[in-house]
């Protein structure tokens, strides 16, 4: 089954509110008048210890954009960076023992319970005691244009983050600058030889119909993510694990490598020791409850209350109305824990999620003071001056390592054949030398996007090699030699866009002036999923959000590597296949530390750079938009819904 062929349907049309009944209701909110001030307070706090008794930066928060230096991920390796190797025994890593003094206060994680014995059946837990802190209020969040989602199954991702950093919990979130927030685990312990990672869970999680969490939800989550039929577009994230491939092909219910030690410890072992597992992987995967599919056919699994009502995680609020395209609004709840040492009730009492229908109502909203928090993807210089005129309202720019990009379908050859000359690499390169980006840049998007420094999936300098071509500035001769050398002889060119980017048009008009035909067509939000990734029509296809958020070269096997089709549950839209660039890139993964992971890597970037199976034709800068009244984003650098690391449950309105 290809991706996306499984739809959800949902029971009831947009505008008709789905509900559940709900808890015994919280405290009325005090009335509250919106504070209109013109700034955030500006309260920062100094960054957290980066995980340092393995040896293991997490994950690479370089930005080249912004020149900031962390550790870099060699998070799997028990010798990276430096530090004294780990030769027998595992490493445990827990939370910090104390909270800094800033901001809402969580005290330290309570000590391990024993384990229970597999035999044992666990108990729903009290409703723990609550974690002194400040909170209160409902939180109004603007959601990304269109929401993009596809149902609320975790392991068919498709940027419900808004959503599921509310309702649900990862294993752990690792943030830009390498910090691990513990989730719904509270500690985690991996083998001398990289390849096996044990989670121990929080005590006393339980999802929101009342069901305590158990690491048989996190192995039935996992197991799933690597079922296609269940709807999954997230294969490529658990491939590493050993026994993967069995399950992938239907020749077994469960990955080898997901190993359930108890009611509240998972082992997950890997096939080889694996450089990104911890912030691509552990870091990234919600979980989601197994009791709800006792019975149910994988291929209706997209079709479940659970993923296209309401979902039924175990976060800090749980979800009690959802309305197709248009809202979702959360109820905070008082048995809440955390592996980070978070008892009771999150910050906030409630949430209430706005969905846009298109970048034009989510800016109205937020002028007309609907909103507390608000972020704006890739916003024109327009839109970015109305956002800094709003009173009440900060604007805090998130640097990305995303590319606003172009993309051409290669095709497998098979079921989509490629147009032959898109094929060719010297057709894709005239496309880029054929345009001025620095006009592009400055004088028709008015100067909120960067000309890329980087041609390649990812940005961290140590990564790239020194060598790659940056298509900059415009060589029109060079374009026409290239489009020659292509074979190209004057066909159409069928372009999809998604949105109206102002840009567009110029682009067409500069590649006719080389000699490129063209025909648009727009790629809706409805169908973006079918056109873009499982059944492109286009031969050039126009979007943003490639590259990696934080710009280090960790999870690009996803989109690139040849064994991540979209059929395959992988995001490589581009059917991009290149056996060099496959096998460095699984060199870099396998190696213990930075030095020896980046000739490979720095190869790949090569290889990228040449090929151009996507042209990143500008970097991307996103804007968060934060009332002042709202409090917990300022502990945070990069508020993109998909960053790790944010403590989304300890946000709350303050006054």
């Amino acid at each position: 089954m290809r991706l996306g062929e499984v739809r959800p349907e949902p029971p009831s049309a947009p505008g008709v509110p789905r509900r559940i009944a709900p808890e015994p209701p919280l405290a009325a909110e005090p009335s509250r008048a919106w504070p209109q001030q013109s700034a955030i307070l500006d309260r920062r706090i100094s960054r957290r210890e980066i995980l340092r008794g393995i040896g293991l930066g997490a994950l690479s928060g370089v930005i080249a954009a912004c020149g900031s230096t962390v550790v870099s991920p060699s998070a799997l390796s028990p010798t990276a960076g430096g530090a004294t190797a780990v030769t027998s025994g595992p490493v445990t890593v827990g939370p910090p023992a104390t909270e800094p003094a800033t901001g809402p206060q969580a005290p330290p994680s309570p000590p391990t319970a024993s384990p229970a014995s597999a035999g044992a059946a666990p108990s729903a837990a009290a409703t723990p005691g609550a974690t002194a802190k400040p909170r209160g209020g409902t939180i109004r969040v603007g959601a990304f244009a269109s929401g993009l989602t596809e149902g609320w199954l975790t392991w068919h991702a498709f940027g419900q983050e808004f959503a599921w950093n509310w309702c649900a919990q990862r294993l752990l979130s690792v943030a830009p600058d390498g910090t691990i927030v513990y989730d719904l685990a509270s500690r985690h312990a991996v083998s001398a030889d990289g390849r096996e990672y044990t989670f121990t869970l929080a005590e006393g999680a339980t999802w929101h119909d009342g069901v305590p969490v158990t690491a048989a939800d996190v192995a039935f989550t996992y197991n799933t993510a690597l079922k296609a039929r269940a709807g999954s577009t997230t294969v490529s994230l658990v491939r590493p694990i050993k026994g993967s491939q069995a399950v992938i092909d239907d020749n077994s219910k469960d990955a080898e490598g997901i190993v359930v030690l108890d009611h509240h410890t998972i082992r997950f072992v890997l096939d080889q020791a694996n450089a990104a597992i911890l912030p691509t992987t552990f870091g990234v995967m919600f979980i989601t409850p197994k009791h709800p599919f006792h019975g149910v056919a994988l291929e209706d699994y997209t079709r479940q209350d659970i993923a296209t009502n309401l979902f039924v995680g175990s976060g800090p609020l749980r979800m009690v109305e959802f309305r197709v395209k248009e809202s979702v609004k959360l109820e905070a709840r008082p048995n809440y824990v955390n592996g980070s040492g978070w008892k009771g009730l999150p910050g906030a009492d409630r949430v209430s999620i706005r969905i846009y229908e298109d970048d034009k109502a989510q800016l109205t909203s937020t002028e007309a003071g609907d909103v507390d928090f608000q972020y704006f993807r890739t916003p024109s210089g327009d839109t970015l001056r109305a956002l800094q005129a709003i009173e009440g309202m900060s604007t805090q720019k998130s640097l990305v390592g995303f590319n606003v990009f172009y993309s051409f379908f290669l095709g497998d050859g098979e079921e989509e054949p490629p147009n032959p000359v898109v094929k060719k690499k010297e057709f894709r390169q005239a496309t880029i030398w054929a345009l001025d980006l620095p006009t592009l840049v400055d004088d028709v998007l008015d100067g909120v996007y960067r000309v890329p420094d980087i041609f390649n999936q990812w940005i961290a300098p140590w990564a790239n090699s020194d060598g790659l071509v940056r298509y900059t500035p415009q060589d029109i001769e060079k374009a026409k030699d290239l489009l020659s050398k292509s074979g190209y002889a004057g066909e159409t060119i069928v372009c999809g866009t998604f949105g109206r980017d102002p840009d567009v048009p110029v682009i067409f008009q500069m590649w006719k002036d080389i000699g490129i035909n063209t025909r648009q067509y727009v790629i809706e939000d409805t169908t973006y999923v079918d056109q873009f990734y499982t059944h492109p029509r286009g031969d050039i296809l126009f979007s943003y959000g490639f590259g990696t958020l934080d710009g280090a070269p960790w999870g690009s096997d996803i989109f690139l590597g040849s064994r991540s089709f979209p059929q395959d549950g992988g995001y490589n839209a581009f059917r991009f296949a290149n056996e060099e660039w496959d096998r460095e890139y699984a060199a870099a993964l396998a190696a213990p530390d930075e030095a020896s992971q980046a000739p490979h890597l720095r190869r790949c970037s090569e290889i990228f750079n040449d090929e151009l199976p996507y042209v990143p034709r500008y970097q991307r800068v996103d804007y968060a938009l934060v009332g002042t009244a709202l409090r917990g984003p300022e502990r945070s650098t990069n508020l993109h819904p998909a960053v790790g690391g944010v403590r989304y449950w300890e946000w709350y309105i303050h006054g």
